[in-house]
């Protein structure tokens, strides 16, 4: 039973005693009042009635004459005359009873009234005895008009009461309610302040709570700042602050693999010219500048590619990655970057003519690292070679672009005859078993082909198609469950989880699968995020109430600060491929991983690695506690165990 039902329960049972107390009382106290009144009044007509008689004469006519005219006033039930032998000799009496009162209630509050007498003389000489008994009728009919007065200025005060003890109880229960909604929230490992109420009791407990939520954040936001530090360390060239070569090449191999980015894209390397040469001109301090000013140069113009990354590789080279560009696209990435850098001569620190070389590798999904490094290097070679500044294209593959219509005619046409699928990968644990299956939505196309989802989602995106197309995935996914014992996660874009009624749809989904959905697993890339987690804690409010579950994917890979994980409903997070790669030779990496699986065990959230390439790379993460693990490797382990299921 709540405190405040008990609270209300002490309340009632304590307004019910006194009432019955009160009314006890009072009408004991007035019914001895009445009978003291009624005895007076019996007394007081005995002894008027035998002072008169004593003065007149005693025979029968006057003597019934005079106990008529006590009798008749009405007050009385008894007048009786006696001789002095103690012979009647006359006698009146009424016993007709109160027509108003309740024979109940006066058979609860019996009235006692005693009898009066009065002595008769004659001169000198007795002659007989009055006796006067008053009637109890107008007493009753008191007794009972007063209990019902009693009755409604009790029930007054006790409406009164309950009215002023609700708002009362009203005034406790919110500051009760936010500390119980906080105690629930700490206990789900979710740290939340709640205002200090006026209540001096609470406002010492809760007083004690924010400053032990507040200590909790403190070190959670130590332990962030100490992720964002390894990070830095570990995958940011000191000098310019841009990503270095490991953390590129990690996100190159992710990208190459990743079925949800573009199938095509384009690698940019770009080299300073003579950067020995600038080192012995300017000196250490000067060439430093120099490639700062460089790497700003270059961020300005990489800002515009979407989801791209530019990395310095080693001294003198950097580079951009861009997923999704086409040819065209590339060429004014480019020469963009060569305008940008041409700029810097104005600023006397290099020959306009003879400031940097670029070439371009094209790639599609699948691709190899080495193959399109060495495209992009061959490309780098020829623009060397041709002196002044130059861009040279490497081979471009075969383009299979359509246009917006035709994206158009065939998504729309892919909705109405139900032409998608879902794809599965495996998510392990340390111990291989199965956590969940990862699924990627599909394209089925006229002629049997499948497009993924890198292919076909960014004209969707265009196309204003997103929604749909997470629904769909959501309702396969519903289908798998009916089929599978595994869980099952789900890629949904930020567009449709701001969308409120998308949510409304994806709950009344996930109602009608009961108990099922609680096997549903929901993620979102950090990146398109773009730091507004508001969207995300709707996401989680609607799937929490029935029992799925929600994370992060990608998580990382926006270098920043990194989210206030305990002020987020999340349930997991799955870490950057970019931070995994050869991670069994990269310490600082490994540091990372080990920090970021801490706060999240801190927080009450599991962590997965993804894009595991290796057993290296397996092992590894095992040690440092990763829950669980995804990408090739995982597959393939996956197979070994289960030859005949096909993800």
């Amino acid at each position: 039973m709540s405190l405040l039902r008990q609270l209300w329960l002490v309340v009632l049972t304590s307004t019910l005693l006194a009432f019955i107390g009160g009314f006890a009382v009072n009408l004991t106290t007035a019914r001895q009042y009445l009978e003291q009144q009624l005895f007076a009044q019996s007394h007081d007509g005995a002894t008027s009635l035998a002072l008169s008689m004593s003065q007149q004469n005693k025979d029968a006519a006057t003597t019934t004459l005079m106990i008529s005219a006590l009798f008749d006033s009405g007050h009385f039930r008894l007048v009786r005359f006696e001789d002095t032998n103690g012979q009647l000799v006359t006698e009146r009496r009424n016993d007709e009873e109160a027509d108003m009162v309740p024979a109940w209630f006066i058979r609860l509050m019996p009235l006692h009234v005693e009898e009066g007498t009065g002595m008769v003389s004659e001169g000198w000489h007795q002659a007989g005895k009055v006796t006067v008994v008053a009637h109890d009728r107008f007493a009753y009919q008191a007794l009972w008009e007063g209990a019902l007065t009693f009755l409604a200025v009790m029930f007054l005060i006790g409406l009164l009461s309950s009215i002023a003890i609700g708002i009362l109880i009203r005034w406790v229960r919110k500051p009760l309610n936010e500390l119980v909604a906080q105690a629930t929230a700490i206990g789900e490992r979710r740290f939340m302040t709640v205002q200090e109420p006026d209540i001096k009791e609470l406002r010492v407990v809760v007083n004690s709570m924010n400053t032990m939520v507040n200590r909790v954040k403190a070190i959670f936001n130590e332990q962030a700042a100490h992720i964002d530090e390894l990070r830095t360390r570990a995958n940011l060239d000191a000098l310019t602050g841009l990503a270095n070569r490991d953390n590129f090449l990690g996100r190159l191999r992710q990208t190459l693999g990743d079925e949800t980015v573009a199938p095509q894209g384009a690698l940019l390397l770009i080299r300073v010219h003579d950067l020995a040469g600038i080192n012995r001109a300017l000196g250490r301090t000067g060439a430093d500048a120099f490639l700062q000013r460089i790497s700003q140069a270059l961020r300005t113009v990489a800002n515009n590619v979407s989801d791209g990354l530019l990395a310095r590789m080693n001294g003198a080279d950097f580079a951009i990655l861009s997923p999704g560009a086409s040819p065209a696209e590339s060429e004014a990435l480019a020469k963009a970057c060569l305008h940008a850098l041409e700029n810097l001569s104005m600023e006397g620190l290099a020959k306009r003519h003879r400031i940097a070389h670029i070439g371009v590798g094209f790639y599609q999904h699948g691709s190899s690292e080495g193959s399109l490094l060495s495209s992009a290097d061959r490309a780098l070679a020829v623009a060397e070679s041709q002196g002044t500044n130059a861009l040279v294209l490497g081979v471009v593959g075969e383009d299979e672009s359509a246009s917006i219509n035709e994206w158009r005619a065939l998504l729309d046409r892919a909705i109405t005859n139900d032409s998608f699928e879902l794809a599965t990968y495996p998510v392990l644990n340390r111990t291989g078993h199965l956590i969940h299956q990862e699924a990627l939505l599909r394209l089925r196309k006229p002629d049997g082909t499948l497009h993924t989802a890198g292919q076909f989602m960014p004209m969707a995106a265009r196309l204003g198609y997103l929604i749909k197309l997470d629904l769909i995935a959501v309702e396969l996914a519903c289908r798998l469950l009916v089929h599978s014992d595994a869980d099952i996660a789900v890629h949904l874009s930020t567009t449709a989880i701001a969308n409120s009624g998308f949510l409304e749809e994806l709950h009344r989904l996930l109602v009608q699968q009961g108990e099922a959905s609680r096997r549903l697993w929901f993620e979102i890339n950090e990146y398109s995020l773009q730091g507004d987690y508001a969207r995300l804690s709707r996401l989680c409010t609607t799937v929490h109430r029935i029992g799925a579950k929600v994370g992060i994917e990608h998580f990382g890979r926006q270098f920043g600060r990194i989210p206030a994980l305990y002020d987020l409903p999340l349930d997991y997070l799955k870490i950057d491929g970019s931070f995994i790669r050869d991670i069994a030779r990269h310490p600082g990496n490994q540091q990372l991983v080990k920090a970021i699986v801490g706060i999240s065990a801190g927080a009450g959230l599991q962590v997965i690695a993804e894009a595991v390439h290796q057993r290296s790379e397996w092992e590894v993460l095992r040690e440092l506690g990763v829950n669980g693990m995804t990408g090739p490797y995982t597959t393939e382990q996956f197979q070994a165990q289960f030859p005949t299921v096909t993800p």
